[in-house]
């Protein structure tokens, strides 16, 4: 079974449990005397995870993640020519300087890399990294704010709908319906498949 990197990253960092975005309001409710702290793990925490997930689906992404080096910057890495507009965005949504941002975010991302790493095990280990961050959308998009519009950042408009920050009997039947248009279903069905015959 594969690991959900966002909760690992909560725990290993012991940061503010995130909250689930309201996918009627599409917003995140927090307390006014947590809100800044809390919306800025919100924000950077999942989008982290996101650009990960993203950046594992091109070849010279998954070179980088399969790889050992950490980024001093891990907004241009995972977010190419969209790294200073999502930084912005998460500056204007946290009211936090994009320094603070920049800081938390590249703290968030060398842990969520270092746990993607030390996890995707196998042979192959360009596969196994794909296949690990690939399986991680279920886990990050409920938490991941669609004001952020990181899907958008990412050409992937699909994050930011609404449908994918939805639980429950039909909302899980519309994600597996999109698990198998998107070639995702193979890759976990093999990595069953896997797993069984070891």
């Amino acid at each position: 079974m594969a690991i959900n990197i966002l909760e690992e990253v909560v725990k290993k960092m012991n940061l503010p449990q995130l909250k689930k975005v309201d996918p009627n309001s599409q917003q995140v409710e927090v307390k006014s005397d947590e809100e800044r702290e809390h919306k800025l793990m919100q924000a950077v925490a999942p989008a982290s995870v996101a650009g990960i997930y993203n950046a594992a689906r091109s070849e010279e992404g998954l070179d980088y993640l399969a790889g050992s080096q950490d980024s001093a910057d891990w907004f241009t890495l995972l977010f190419g020519n969209n790294a200073a507009g999502v930084k912005q965005r998460i500056a204007d949504y946290t009211r936090n300087s994009s320094d603070d941002v920049q800081t938390h975010f590249n703290s968030i991302a060398t842990q969520a890399v270092s746990i993607l790493r030390s996890n995707a095990t196998g042979d192959d280990k360009r596969v196994a990294v794909r296949n690990l961050a690939g399986a991680q959308r279920d886990w990050f998009l409920p938490y991941l704010p669609a004001e952020l519009n990181i899907g958008s950042s990412l050409e992937d408009d699909t994050m930011d709908d609404r449908m994918n920050k939805m639980e429950g009997p039909v909302s899980s039947l519309m994600h597996k319906v999109e698990t198998v248009f998107t070639g995702q279903e193979s890759k976990e069905a093999a990595d069953r498949e896997r797993d069984k015959n070891m």
